[in-house]
């Protein structure tokens, strides 16, 4: 059974900027769900095309990979390709987690868990790249490099899945947390967590992401899931 997030349920007298630590892993499967709109479909949408654009025998790369949803998600949909799944992630207690449910579970691929930082992943003979909320925590002016690498390490007719929070109005950011009252998050706790992504989370707007991603030389770049403030973007090469 999944704990329930309640990481800023509690007044803090100083917020500190948002990690990815033990607290947060404890309780993260309960905090995707309830914070991030559609995330359960953003995960059937990715198993869709993994289905449709994974090659027998190449990679797949999942950054970000947390406690490797999407990696296992792509597992169970792809049972007879013989995929090498890398899922990385920079936050050691997000990787033992991982590492943990690995070896307990029926794989019918590889799945690679490493412990690396998305700007510096060597990416190669990959046939579907993901990065589920993860470039939205990495500096700005890095993320046209990274994106460049993703596209370079990609095999021709491969897929690049893009979610993220973006820049948006303040009406819709207001019907977000309308969003998350009704999920069961208080006023103090949306507060809280908002000031603690301040310095750690700079979304960008949906426009400069598919032009960064056209600009690195992905052919077709198309949104295919928006809620709120929340896209996923399908580049192809």
């Amino acid at each position: 059974m999944n704990n329930k997030d309640q990481v800023f349920a509690e007044r803090f007298s100083e917020i500190k900027s948002f990690a990815f630590d033990e607290k947060v892993v404890a309780v993260f499967p309960d905090m995707i769900k309830r914070s991030v709109p559609g995330y359960d479909t953003i995960l059937k949408g990715i198993a869709m095309l993994a289905q449709r654009y994974t090659q027998p025998q190449t990679h797949v790369y999942d950054l970000g990979a947390s406690l490797g949803a999407v990696s296992l998600t792509i597992d169970q949909t792809v049972d007879k390709k013989s995929l090498k799944i890398f899922a990385a992630d920079n936050a050691p207690a997000m990787i033992k987690g991982l590492s943990e449910k690995l070896s307990s579970v029926e794989l019918n691929n590889e799945i690679v868990p490493l412990d690396a930082d998305v700007a510096n992943l060597s990416i190669e003979n990959a046939s579907m790249v993901v990065s589920n909320f993860t470039l939205q925590f990495m500096p700005v002016d890095s993320r046209k490099n990274v994106c460049q690498n993703i596209y370079n390490g990609l095999n021709e007719g491969g897929v690049f899945v893009l979610s993220e929070k973006v820049q948006s109005s303040d009406l819709l950011i207001d019907y977000y947390h309308g969003y998350k009252k009704i999920n069961g998050y208080s006023d103090m706790e949306i507060a809280q967590k908002r000031q603690a992504l301040e310095d750690s989370l700079k979304p960008d707007s949906l426009n400069k992401w598919c032009e960064r991603l056209s600009d690195v030389g992905f052919s077709h770049v198309e949104v295919w899931f928006r809620a709120f403030n929340f896209v996923s973007i399908v580049a192809i090469k």
